[in-house]
C-alpha cells in the first residue's frame, strides 16, 4: 500500500465533487421514495430498509410508515363507503460523516502487487521505481500503435517478416527515445524552454511535438543566397543550441523582411532572409 501526496492533492478535489454529487443523488432517491404509496406497512418499511442498505453516504433517522386514507370518486363520501388505506414513508436523512472521513483517507492511496515475496530481492523502493519505469515502455508501444506510424496498414503473413518489422519498429522507437532524451537534456543544460501545445514554457517537450512545430519551414537558395521561411525565434534558438549536435544549425543573424520579384511564371513572395551566412539541414 503506497500513498502519493501529489495524487492526494489531485484526487482531493475530485473526491469532494463526487461525494457531493453522490449525496445529492441519494437524497433525490429518498424524496422520490417518500412520494411512493404502499398497500402494506411492512412492505413500506422493508423497502426503506433495502434502500438504506444501498446508500453509501446517507442514513435515515426516525423512519416511519404513515397511514394515508383516501376515497375513490369525487365529493363527500357516503357513510357506508370504505376508504382506501395506503402507507407513505417519512424520515430524516443525514450524512454519514464517519464513512466520508474513512473514504477520504483512501485518497492518494494505491496498491502495488508482486509475486516476488522476498523483500531482499525486491524491496518497496525498487518495486515503485520498476512500476514507474513501465510507463515509459507503455508510452513507447502506444507510439508504435499510433496511426502516424502506419503499422496497421502493413499486412505480413510470415512470422519471420513480422519479427523483422518488429525489429525495425523497436529500433525506430530507440532512436526516437534517444532524440527526445537529447532534446530535454539540451534544454536543461542551456536553461532553455520550449513552448508546449498550450503555449506554456517547458523543458520536457515530446520529440513528436518538436517535429510538428518545425513543419512548414523551408530552406532554399536563390541568386546565391540561402533563404529560410517560417522560422520563429524560439525555433531559431532551439536549432542553434539544443540541436546543434545533429547538423541542424542556422546562423544567428537577425531576421529582416525581403521581397523578391520572381520571374513571370511565379507569384510575388514575401519571406524571411538571413543576411549572414547560413547552413541548412
Amino acid at each position: 500500500m503506497l500513498s502519493s501526496e501529489s495524487a492526494a492533492k489531485r484526487e482531493g478535489q475530485t473526491f469532494e465533487k463526487n461525494t457531493l454529487k453522490m449525496t445529492e443523488k441519494e437524497l433525490k432517491r429518498f424524496e422520490k421514495l417518500c412520494k411512493k404509496t404502499f398497500t402494506c406497512k411492512a412492505d413500506a418499511l422493508q423497502t426503506l430498509c433495502d434502500f438504506e442498505s444501498e446508500c453509501q453516504l446517507i442514513r435515515i433517522d426516525a423512519p416511519e410508515a404513515k397511514e394515508v386514507v383516501t376515497y375513490q370518486g369525487r365529493g363527500r363520501p357516503s357513510k357506508d363507503k370504505q376508504p382506501d388505506v395506503h402507507y407513505q414513508l417519512s424520515g430524516r436523512a443525514y450524512s454519514q460523516l464517519d464513512k466520508v472521513a474513512y473514504a477520504r483517507l483512501k485518497v492518494g492511496m494505491f496498491i502495488l502487487a508482486t509475486n516476488e515475496m522476498d523483500n531482499d530481492v525486491l524491496d518497496m523502493e525498487a518495486l515503485l521505481s520498476t512500476y514507474k519505469a513501465q510507463q515509459k515502455v507503455e508510452r513507447g508501444f502506444r507510439f508504435l500503435k499510433s496511426p502516424e506510424f502506419l503499422t496497421s496498414s502493413l499486412y505480413l503473413k510470415k512470422p519471420e517478416r513480422i519479427e523483422a518489422l518488429l525489429m525495425v519498429m523497436t529500433c525506430s522507437l530507440m532512436v526516437y527515445a534517444a532524440l527526445e532524451h537529447k532534446i530535454r537534456t539540451g534544454l536543461k543544460q542551456n536553461a532553455a524552454f520550449y513552448p508546449d501545445m498550450k503555449n506554456l514554457q517547458t523543458q520536457s517537450p515530446t520529440a513528436r511535438w518538436v517535429f510538428l512545430t518545425f513543419e512548414g519551414i523551408n530552406a532554399f537558395e536563390f541568386q546565391g543566397h540561402r533563404m529560410v521561411t517560417g522560422m520563429q525565434p524560439y525555433q531559431n534558438a532551439f536549432s542553434n543550441n539544443t540541436a546543434k549536435g545533429y547538423g541542424f544549425k542556422i546562423g544567428s543573424s537577425s531576421l529582416s523582411w525581403y521581397k523578391l520579384i520572381m520571374p513571370e511564371d511565379f507569384h510575388e513572395l514575401n519571406f524571411f532572409k538571413y543576411s549572414d551566412r547560413a547552413s541548412g539541414i
